[in-house]
């Protein structure tokens, strides 16, 4: 005490008694506080830098903001620099100069702001962001950046982990054949919200879409670590041959802080068109595996009474693709049919009914009935039929002739068969005089020729000539006198016929024209290419060759109208060849 007291004393007797020096300080002070504030002041710069969220996918972007602030008048500011390659992609949004009041002086701050795109997959520590002002560097540090993949989430909250994937069971299928394409929801926990994950399956563009499988919730060990699985299945069939992509499936995911949405791969496929080599004559189309069984309502039948056969064909496979089967003949039988039992129909078979009504009677044997496919798991075709069916046809009760009829049956032959004789000797008769009078013509024609005037002479001259006027035959005429046969037929032929047929007629047009060596729709694209055909009309020509083909093996009811827009379309680029090649 004694000590602070002195020094207290000390100070007093200083300042009584050096009074003009204390006024010399307190001037200098002054003057060194007036040059040298603005230097302080300009040390009090606050920086800063954030990244908004801290947890994205790739695919998505954060946000940047860098600030520059202080208590004083900031001029002069440069833009900061950093450098987040190459994980991330900077790209500035805009900058902002914000003015302020400040212990009665204008202060600035200025904010910019940047998008950061994730170039890759990991957890990222951004390096410092650097600030340059009035000659001095300041330095603000992100932090951190997860970056997920687009298709998994890591919920910060539970550490619960969510992914989606999709996958088709073959990449290459055959044209008209099912696939089947599933899209996952794998997570390790519930989402802590009332909403539930939503799936969006893509557009299954070129692609029939079949009935859809319930999966139920299972679960599955993935690197020691328990998911929950959610499958969403679809059965798809191609409608055309070549490349399909599938685009991405998505699942939106509920969040407290807003939607989140994860996206899979996207598939490629590629369509095969059903092999030449091995098709059976009888193959209507038929995709999948099937089996065909045939069954009458009795075994017995009166003459003139009809009987119904029950066609079933059943199995896996492109149910679209299944046609009714051709019969083969039976004799003394008249057939009907066949008609589709709209109510006996599934995703698995079809039924049809024929009616047969025996004009004898007798002994009847109802032949086998084949039917082909094309099993595109084993890719080869395969064909199946029923077994023969005996049928006893009885007398009609009500025939006059009764039971007389069978004791006369002998004499009914021999009057039979004298009828076939006497009508033979009358057709031979008439042969033999149509042939007598034949030789008569030719010879009085040939006495005429050898003795006619000198103009008969000339007759074969003028045939020559009339034979040199005859319009050639070129592979476009050709072509057109088909289609307009083709045309003449109306709906006579069935839209599997008809497709085939007029896939001929292009298919032999080309070869012809410029001498095309494998009928598909490649090679085709390729030959027009060498051929200078324009663009226009190769790609015409080509959608007609793969509609012909979906109606080939995917029948398909054709009006008239439709055929013969199809038909002109035909005419149309053999007309756009023909003046290429001219």
């Amino acid at each position: 005490m004694d000590t602070d007291g002195a020094k207290i004393g000390k100070l007093q007797i200083f300042h009584s008694s050096t009074l003009p020096t204390k006024s010399l300080l307190i001037f200098f002070v002054g003057i060194v506080f007036t040059f040298l504030g603005p230097e302080a002041q300009s040390r009090e710069i606050n920086v800063a830098a954030v990244v908004k969220p801290r947890y994205i996918q790739l695919g998505e972007k954060a946000r940047l903001d860098l600030t520059i602030s202080g208590d004083t008048f900031i001029k002069h500011i440069e833009a900061p620099k950093f450098d987040f390659l190459p994980n991330f992609l900077a790209v500035p949004l805009h900058s902002e100069t914000t003015p302020r009041l400040k212990a009665d002086k204008i202060a600035v701050s200025m904010a910019w702001a940047y998008e950061l795109i994730p170039q890759a997959v990991g957890d990222f520590t951004l390096p410092d962001v650097r600030f340059a002002y009035q000659g001095s560097t300041y330095f603000a540090n992100p932090g951190t950046v997860r970056v997920g993949r687009s298709d998994t989430y890591q919920d910060p909250s539970t550490g619960s982990l969510h992914r989606v994937e999709a996958e088709v069971d073959t990449a290459k299928p055959y044209l008209n054949a099912p696939f089947t394409y599933t899209l996952r929801y794998l997570y390790t926990a519930v989402l802590p919200t009332r909403e539930s994950p939503t799936p969006q399956l893509p557009i299954f563009r070129d692609l029939l879409v079949g009935r859809h499988q319930e999966v139920p919730v299972y679960t599955q060990q993935i690197r020691g670590r328990t998911f929950w699985v959610e499958a969403h299945t679809r059965e798809l069939f191609p409608k055309r041959s070549g490349q399909i992509v599938l685009a991405p499936a998505e699942l939106l995911l509920p969040l407290p802080e807003g939607q989140k949405t994860l996206k899979t791969k996207a598939l490629t496929l590629q369509v095969k068109s059903i092999p030449e080599i091995g098709r059976p004559a009888h193959f209507e189309g038929a995709i999948g595996k099937y089996q065909i069984s045939a069954e009458i309502e009795r075994g017995w039948v009166e003459v003139g009474k009809t009987l119904t056969l029950t066609v079933r064909i059943s199995g896996h496979g492109n149910i679209q693709t299944v046609t009714a089967p051709e019969l083969p003949e039976i004799a003394g039988v008249i057939v009907r049919g066949p008609s589709l039992l709209g109510e006996h129909t599934t995703a698995t078979s079809r039924v049809y009914t024929y009616v047969l009504t025996p004009a004898r009677r007798g002994a009847l044997r109802i032949p086998a009935i084949k039917y082909a496919c094309f099993d595109p798991s084993r890719a080869v075709y395969a064909t199946t039929e029923t077994l023969p069916i005996p049928v006893s046809v009885r007398p009609n009760p009500n025939d006059l002739v009764g039971v007389d009829a069978t004791e006369a049956s002998p004499w009914r032959l021999w009057l039979i068969l004298l009828g076939v004789l006497l009508l033979g000797l009358l057709v031979a008769g008439f042969l033999w005089y149509r042939a007598r009078s034949q030789r008569s013509t030719e010879a009085s024609v040939n006495a005429a020729t050898r003795t006619g005037t000198p103009d008969s002479g000339e007759q074969p001259e003028q045939r020559k000539s009339q034979h040199s006027d005859t319009e050639p035959i070129t592979p476009d005429s050709q072509a057109r006198q088909a289609l307009t046969a083709l045309n003449q037929r109306g709906t006579e032929d069935a839209a599997t016929a008809f497709a085939n047929t007029l896939a001929q007629v292009l298919y032999e047009y080309l070869e012809n024209r410029f001498g095309l060596t494998q009928r598909n729709v490649d090679t085709v694209r390729e030959v027009c290419v060498q051929a200078g055909v324009p663009a226009s009309v190769s790609d015409e020509l080509v959608d007609l060759l793969t509609k012909c083909e979906y109606h080939r093996f995917a029948p398909v009811p054709l009006s008239v109208d439709e055929r013969q827009a199809l038909i002109g379309r035909a005419e149309a680029v053999i007309s756009g060849t023909v003046s290429v090649s001219d």
